[in-house]
């Protein structure tokens, strides 16, 4: 049975504008309703309770949508919702206004083949499976997008318009999402994935970093649609976790390297204090001059590779590879030379640059020196530390080498593996930190070890023709 809806109520559809019309009590009762509504829900009959076109165990959720609309008077809410008529469930765009304490609803029904506007999922029941679309979608903190042909917006969830710094109140859908505007760089990155996707006709997985902000974004094309289906997640906290803990590894190396770097400053210190006693008996401060000078300058260029290894550099930069371990040679000697190893090294001098994180990389070169000088037992004789950098086709290849008690095949398969250690007071994070921030950088971690022979460690770099500015 259909009911008339005088004017008043008419504007207030037009404002709407949908095709289900019903107009609601607050208990669900539905008072009136159009043509096409009734039709639609025509199981109801005489019991006009909006609820009983619902699976029970899917109630709560339309529940929860009413009572949302009726709790912000004059606000539009919009809300998917699935109908289950005559065995057959039904989805339904409804957008839904508070006015006079009657719930007005206008619904648009979705065509069952287009699966576009909620995730197909399907884990036991369909209502079980709605809870976990609901779960995916708004509940978990990820963002989804899916754009439709030509760019325009067809589903964003609350989590994506926060990242995009968009009202989550507003309306959103049909709008073209080139046009948005917002601030955030993550939305023109977005945009050149979708032009990517859609020209490619491929799955695309990208890495967005910008200032301390970093984004995973996965982009997927549905050919017969030709929609693209993004999923973003945030990996800022992430990231900041694992810049802290570069850190804390290289507070921890500064700190076991600061005895050799003591021992390595008191030797230009007791040559200028020799010569000042000398200039002070002949009276002739000019002779030793050049001598103090070269000693001091000495011990600045000391002290300032120590301080580069400390400095908390986050972002990465151009730089010539050569000066990246050349500037680690004094601290590699001083380290050694306070453990009895003898120290060897070549570094290849190049024009090209690599994009690194000074930082990080140093941090690398430091967590293989303190393995290697951990690898050394007390009683071994000849010890030896080498470390080489050379170019190898368009990469800087980086090889350390001890002739520590190595590695048994069993243990190297392991290494990599996060919370892995043979050290009695280890944590097992030396090494998957220094494979992570190797892999961050383009590069390619490979390890090679005998037992009771030595521990190779080696890594490339990307080399790159141009110059920073």
């Amino acid at each position: 049975m259909s009911f008339i809806i005088d004017k008043k109520e008419q504007d207030i559809f037009q404002h709407l504008s949908s095709d289900l019309r019903l107009i609601l009590n607050a208990n669900g009762f539905i008072e009136e309703w159009n043509e096409r509504a009734s039709t639609f829900l025509s199981i109801l009959e005489e019991n006009r309770s909006f609820f009983q076109s619902f699976p029970s165990s899917y109630c709560q959720e339309v529940y929860t949508y009413l009572k949302d609309i009726s709790e912000s008077p004059g606000k539009e809410i919009k809300r998917i919702l699935f109908h289950r008529i005559n065995g057959s469930f039904y989805e339904v765009v409804y957008t839904g206004i508070l006015s006079e304490q009657r719930i007005y609803l206008s619904g648009h029904l979705i065509d069952n083949k287009d699966s576009s506007v909620v995730l197909p999922l399907h884990y036991g029941t369909i209502e079980q499976s709605l809870k976990v679309n609901e779960f995916m979608t708004n509940s978990l903190d990820i963002a989804i997008l899916v754009l439709s042909k030509g760019g325009k917006i067809e589903y964003i969830n609350n989590r994506c318009l926060t990242l995009l710094e968009l009202d989550v109140g507003e309306d959103y859908i049909n709008l073209e999402f080139d046009d948005l505007l917002t601030p955030v760089f993550l939305k023109d990155k977005l945009f050149e994935i979708y032009e990517e996707v859609i020209f490619n006709k491929k799955f695309k997985e990208r890495i967005c970093y910008d200032d301390e902000v970093l984004y995973q974004i996965q982009g997927i094309l549905f050919e017969r649609t030709e929609k693209v289906f993004f999923i973003i997640h945030d990996r800022s906290y992430q990231q900041k976790f694992e810049n802290l803990l570069v850190y804390k590894q290289q507070m921890e190396s500064v700190s076991q390297i600061s005895a050799g770097m003591a021992h390595e400053l008191r030797n230009p210190l007791s040559v200028i204090k020799g010569f000042i006693q000398l200039s002070q008996i002949t009276n002739n401060w000019s002779k030793y001059y050049d001598t103090i000078m070269a000693e001091i300058n000495r011990m600045n260029s000391i002290i300032e590779d120590f301080l580069s290894v400390s400095r908390k550099k986050v972002k990465k930069q151009l730089i010539e590879p050569q000066y990246i371990f050349q500037s680690l040679v004094y601290i590699f000697q001083s380290e050694c030379l306070l453990h009895n190893i003898d120290f060897d090294f070549e570094i290849e001098e190049v024009d090209e640059h690599v994009l690194v994180n000074e930082a990080m990389i140093k941090q690398v070169m430091l967590n293989f020196l303190r393995n290697a000088i951990e690898a050394f037992s007390p009683e071994q004789k000849n010890k030896l530390f080498l470390l080489r950098a050379k170019k190898t086709d368009t990469f800087y290849e980086i090889t350390v080498v001890d002739n520590g008690k190595g590695m048994a095949e069993d243990v190297l398969d392991r290494i990599g593996k996060p919370f892995f250690t043979t050290k009695e007071k280890g944590n097992g994070l030396g090494i998957p930190l220094c494979k992570k921030i190797i892999e961050d950088h383009d590069g390619e971690l490979f390890i090679d070890s005998k037992l009771g022979e030595g521990s190779t460690f080696c890594y490339r770099l990307p080399l790159l023709k141009e110059k920073p500015e």
